[in-house]
């Protein structure tokens, strides 16, 4: 049963041990069966050391920048695909909001290089935002979506509507005097 901290499901080991453990096909089995035999770890082990490897790499590596956009990019473009293949509009609309919330984060995140150097972790904690933005388990773009983005940009359309009307009633009076 997933722990809820902050009002978000976060997943538990005992989720992740249901999740390594389901079956994902042939391939997938047989490679974990293989993993499990060659290094006597079990699969949450190796997970968990995955883990710690992937942590470590993101502070110290050289290509952390790379590999954590890899993870923002890979899986949400690869499930993207797969969702416009099916007939559901569902979930292309969940991996539209994922793509909209991720454009305005990648807006922020372009002034962020600066952090860098006070805060070695950021690419620990950007990948860390980005599985939230996509994982089932939390939803996170969803509702980062309905909470700021949506209003936000309702906000703009009306802002420009008014520009627009304000610009058309500018005109029209421009036009009179010139008759």
């Amino acid at each position: 049963m997933p722990l809820e901290l902050f009002g978000l499901q976060v997943p538990t080991h005992s989720d992740l041990i249901t999740f390594l453990y389901e079956p994902k096909g042939e391939t997938y089995d047989k490679a974990c069966k293989a993993l499990e035999a060659n290094t006597g770890l079990k699969r949450e082990q190796a997970a968990y050391g995955l883990f710690a490897v992937l942590g470590l790499y993101l502070i110290f590596g050289a290509l952390a920048q790379f590999v954590c956009n890899l993870i923002g990019f890979a899986y949400p473009a690869y499930a993207s695909v797969k969702a416009i293949r099916t007939s559901s509009k569902d979930d292309d609309t969940q991996w539209l909001i994922y793509w909209t919330v991720f454009a305005f984060f990648s807006i922020i995140d372009f002034f962020t290089d600066g952090i860098l150097s006070i805060f070695p972790f950021y690419f620990v904690v950007k990948v860390l935002f980005l599985l939230y933005l996509y994982l089932p388990q939390t939803r996170g773009a969803s509702y980062l979506y309905t909470r700021f983005i949506d209003p936000a940009i309702t906000e703009f359309d009306k802002w420009l509507a008014k520009q627009g009307s304000a610009q058309g009633s500018a005109s029209n009076a421009a036009s009179l005097k010139k008759d």
